[in-house]
């Protein structure tokens, strides 16, 4: 556990609202149609909603974790940098900027490639810098955890998906005219992708699992880490040699993706087998929110990885492919990342308000924070409508896909505004709140040494 008084990450809390936010403003526009499974998936509109989940929310909310729990697997603090704040600024303007770019580009507007160029540079040194701190750290503490390394190999893809990433932007916007780029751009879209989704998000999520969940679990720590690091680095050069000999030969190009996309399927086999030994091993009998809520993704990230899987041997249609996507990106990454946020935002703020005053007055159980209770219908309405939703998207049923497109927002609200509840500590009893106790800021730790009042008697 992290110790009463630790380090807490003043931006955290920022990256996480942020990140809910976009997560929100995407759902809502497929809930309102922009989107639909009888559109292409390379409409602009679809690009949009894409690129707000992946680098809105997901990207956001990973960052978020890294900036609190990778000084927890590394047994060091991040320095906090002068640039955070404009960091974070720029990691919140980037995906606004891409998303206004795919809307010019829908209008056919002259101004789509200036700020399509804007957003690409806006992003990529955003994340060049974030990446950076990360990485320093991750590498001086990688002997702690080997886990570390596992996040590491995240980042790695990170700043590969981001160059992939600027290519699209510039390629797509009419900035680039070299045909032979142009046409690379376009047919990398898959490695875009897979280096996003299986490489960054991905390994990233089995890295800081590695650490959080045994904490959470009070189980043994999981060991097959360097495995997991071995394959994945393996994976992911597989993956690079396949993006580079695309230019030059398709055939063997494919060969070595799928061979990649087989490792990976191995890669989460062996992890989420190693998720199994943990929770039996656990000490803790009852399982809490974020722990049985986690459940349901680890079952969809095996069930779309398999289905993906052969759906790229088979060559199976597009329609299909993005139900088994929209799958494992709601269910799997959405899903495992609502599920443990219902345990990280009421634990960083119990930390921050009542860390330093255990033992010296009352203090609420961790769990009196959020109502769990009402927290895990919603969740579990999340996930219902995110197996709803990849259905009506797999048999092209577009208004079956707006009706639960509209679930989903709706209990995603509904879980926002309970982490917001827990963060105002609104489920505590007011006596309790008495002096010398102070209020956590809702978007940032004021007070980052988890102490309530700056100094206790």
């Amino acid at each position: 556990m992290m110790p009463v008084g630790a380090t807490l990450s003043r931006w955290t809390m920022s990256y996480f609202g942020a990140a809910l936010s976009y997560l929100l403003l995407a759902e809502c526009l497929l809930a309102a149609g922009v989107w639909t499974p009888s559109l292409d998936v390379a409409e602009p509109g679809a690009l949009a909603i894409v690129h707000a989940v992946t680098l809105g929310w997901l990207l956001l909310l990973m960052i978020g974790s890294l900036f609190q729990f990778a000084p927890v697997l590394t047994g060091n603090d991040r320095p906090a940098g002068r640039f955070d704040l404009i960091a974070f600024a720029g990691m919140v303007a980037g995906p606004a900027l891409l998303m206004l770019g795919f809307h010019l580009i829908s209008l056919g507007s002259v101004a789509a490639g200036p700020v399509m160029f804007a957003a690409s540079a806006t992003i990529s040194l955003s994340i060049a810098a974030v990446s950076l701190s990360l990485s320093a750290l991750l590498w001086r503490g990688r002997r702690v955890h080997a886990a570390s390394l596992i996040v590491l190999v995240g980042i790695g893809c990170l700043l590969v998906t981001t160059a992939f990433g600027a290519l699209f932007a510039l390629t797509i916007s009419g900035q680039l005219e070299a045909p032979e780029i142009v046409a690379y751009g376009m047919d990398a879209v898959a490695f875009h992708a897979s280096f996003g989704l299986g490489g960054w998000m991905t390994f990233a999520a089995i890295g800081v699992s590695y650490k959080l969940l045994p904490m959470f679990l009070l189980s043994n720590d999981m060991r097959k880490a360097q495995l997991i690091r071995r394959s994945s680095t393996l994976a992911v050069l597989l993956l690079s040699v396949a993006a580079i000999a695309a230019v030059v030969e398709p055939d063997f190009a494919r060969a070595v993706f799928l061979s990649a996309a087989v490792l990976f399927g191995l890669i989460v086999a062996a992890y989420l087998f190693e998720i199994y030994g943990t929770y039996r091993a656990r000490r803790r009998p009852t399982l809490e929110l974020n722990t049985l809520g986690s459940l349901p993704a680890f079952a969809m990230l095996g069930l779309s990885v398999s289905l993906l899987a052969l759906s790229l041997f088979l060559g199976a249609e597009t329609r299909i492919i993005s139900a088994i996507v929209y799958l494992f990106v709601f269910g799997w990454l959405t899903g495992f990342g609502l599920a443990q946020l219902l345990k990280i935002v009421p634990f960083l703020t119990w930390i921050e308000a009542f860390g330093p005053l255990l033992g010296r007055r009352p203090t609420p159980k961790l769990g009196e924070l959020i109502n769990g209770r009402r927290a895990g219908v919603w969740l579990g309405l999340f996930y219902v409508s995110v197996v709803g939703a990849a259905a009506a998207l797999c048999a092209g049923w577009d208004l079956g896909f707006r009706v639960f497109a509209v679930v989903q927002t709706a209990s995603t609200l509904a879980l926002i505004i309970e982490l917001v509840l827990a963060r105002a500590l609104a489920n505590v009893e007011p006596e309790i709140k008495t002096a010398p106790f102070h209020k956590p800021a809702l978007f940032v730790a004021a007070n980052q040494r988890g102490n309530a009042n700056g100094s206790v008697p």
